[in-house]
């Protein structure tokens, strides 16, 4: 199966001082590094929503200015080149391989999308989305100033495979791949 993957690279840091979140270093390498690390072997093509080019990568502005995540995700499924685009915050620095493995393989002829829900929490920003079923509906909710990425997989227009908490300490016993990085305290 043949998927891009999407950093998320293009958010404001306002809690960290607008600092480029994807250039912090952790455990003596930067997040973008660790990210592109575990992506590399797993997709075809790896994608950069930000505001500043990122040498050796097809970087992508946000398609519409102040559209927050979404607006990020809409430029990436916009130049995917693929049947599936993995959208991955760029400030996840634990992310893991088998993490990423679960998510794609849970990618199949009946869903739209993959999600990772725990308990009564989404994490909308960890997701596999199919391009063609997605892409229109992002870019209609970017019209109406939907910018809720969450909302997108909750809202029930797509068919969303969730993986609950049970599946993933199964790979990630302590959840750690999920862990982002918001204010100091973080690092």
């Amino acid at each position: 199966m043949l998927v891009s993957a999407l950093i998320l690279a293009g958010g404001k840091a306002t809690r960290l001082g607008g600092i480029d979140k994807s250039s912090l270093v952790v455990d003596g390498e930067t997040i973008f590094a660790r990210q592109v690390a575990v992506l590399t072997p797993r997709v075809a093509e790896i994608l950069v929503s930000s505001p500043r080019p990122i040498a050796g990568y097809r970087t992508v502005a946000d398609a519409v200015p102040d559209g927050g995540p979404l607006a990020g995700i809409a430029a990436g499924l916009g130049i995917a080149r693929t049947e599936w685009l993995l959208v991955l915050a760029g400030d996840m620095p634990r992310i893991t391989g088998p993490v990423i493995d679960l998510l794609l393989s849970a990618c199949r002829t009946d869903v739209d999308a993959v999600g990772v829900r725990i308990g009564d929490l989404y994490e909308p920003l960890v997701s596999v989305l199919r391009v063609a079923t997605a892409l229109p509906m992002v870019r209609a909710r970017l019209a109406a100033q939907l910018y809720s990425a969450q909302r997108l997989l909750t809202d029930g227009d797509l068919r969303v495979h969730w993986l609950d908490e049970a599946a993933l300490r199964a790979v990630d016993p302590a959840l750690r791949a999920l862990t982002n990085v918001n204010s100091p305290k973080d690092l």
